[in-house]
Parts: structure tokens; sequence; C-alpha cells
């Protein structure tokens, strides 16, 4: 009979005990996966780095940010600000140009609103790098003068045999008037010169005969 009622009497205060006891704290959204994945190599340049959570995390949360650093440990080739999608954290990447092992820091708040850092690697090979790597422009295979130069001459080529091109006809119409008087006073002593001579050829001819 006492056990029974001890029993009674201790059923309730059992109940109220574990009504007051806490509640195991809820755990924190934790980093489920990567693209690329952690310690992954790589044969081909990913354009993007992608972390996915177990609840979204709150976007725009103060102090959020995606790094990714070279292998040289100093070059950081992240592009933008940390783009949210549900559960993934997305940031662009500029062209990886270095082989070796890139390290990925990141820094979101949770959705409860506890911050979650933490750093992920991967690596890239170096024919990786050489096939991402920008092809350099071709060489000009001559400059625009020359190209200039080239037509005008096909233009020249192109004229007629015997014809003056046509700034020399306009510089022959252009003949000034002083040039043609010079032209013709010595046109004029030409003749003067060679009336003189006859004359005086006829005159010794006269006196021979005498």
């Amino acid at each position: 009979m006492l056990p029974r009622a001890a029993a009674a009497l201790l059923t309730p205060l059992a109940a109220a005990a574990l009504a007051l006891a806490p509640s195991p704290a809820l755990a924190h959204d934790a980093l489920t996966g990567s693209d690329p994945e952690d310690g992954q190599t790589l044969d081909s340049v990913p354009e993007e780095v992608v972390l996915t959570f177990s609840n979204a995390p709150m976007e725009g949360g103060s102090g959020s940010a995606v790094v990714v650093t070279g292998p040289d440990e100093e070059t950081t080739y992240e592009e933008g600000e940390p783009t949210f999608d549900g559960t993934d954290v997305s940031v662009g990447l500029r062209t990886l140009d270095q082989a070796g092992e890139y390290t990925i820091g990141f820094r979101v708040v949770s959705s409860d609103g506890h911050p979650i850092q933490d750093t992920l690697t991967f690596s890239v090979t170096e024919e990786a790098v050489a096939a991402a790597a920008p092809e350099s422009a071709p060489e000009e295979t001559a400059p625009e003068e020359e190209a200039a130069t080239g037509a005008a001459e096909e233009e020249t080529a192109g004229e007629p045999a015997g014809e003056a091109p046509a700034d020399e006809a306009a510089a022959a119409e252009e003949v000034s008037p002083v040039a043609l008087a010079v032209l013709a006073v010595v046109a004029v002593g030409g003749v003067a010169a060679v009336v003189l001579v006859a004359v005086r050829m006829r005159k010794r001819s006269g006196a021979g005969r005498e």
C-alpha cells in the first residue's frame, strides 16, 4: 500500500520536472557540400564557387563573405558579392591563372543568427590553367598606312598609259602669264638672231663677188 502511494505522489513531480527541464539547444546550420568539393583536384577552371548549407543562411547578414585565394596566398579571385539562393551561397570567379591549391574562406550568418565560418581547398592543374588562358590577338599583317599606300598604287596602276594624272594636267593649265611672256621673249630673240646671221652672210657673199 505504501509503495503505491509514494509512486502516485512522485509521478506528478516527475512530469513537472520534465516539463521544466530546458530543451536541447537547436543545432546551428552547417555546411553540407560545396562545388568544387573540399580537397578536389580540377582538370578545368571553375567559373564560380557554390556553398550548400543545411538551412538557408540569412541573406545579406552582417559580415557575410566568400574569399578565394590563389596558391601564392595573396591573389584573390572572387568577383562581386556572394549570392544567396535558398540553402546555396555562391560567388563568381575571375579566370584562375595559377596552378596549385586554392583556398575558399567563407563566413555567413546561420538562420538562427549564429555566424558560421570555415575554409575549404581545391586544386587546379597546369593543363586546366593553360586551357583557360585567353588567346593572344593575331598580329596585323600590315599597318594601316601600308594598306592605304597599296590602295593608292593600285589606283595609279589602273590609269591608261599616256594619260597624265589629273594633278599634272591641272598644273599645266595653271601656267602663269609671266612664264608665257618669258617664253615669248626668248622665242622672238631667237628669230631675230637667225635673221641677223642670215643678213650678215648675204652681205659677205655679195662683197666676195665684187
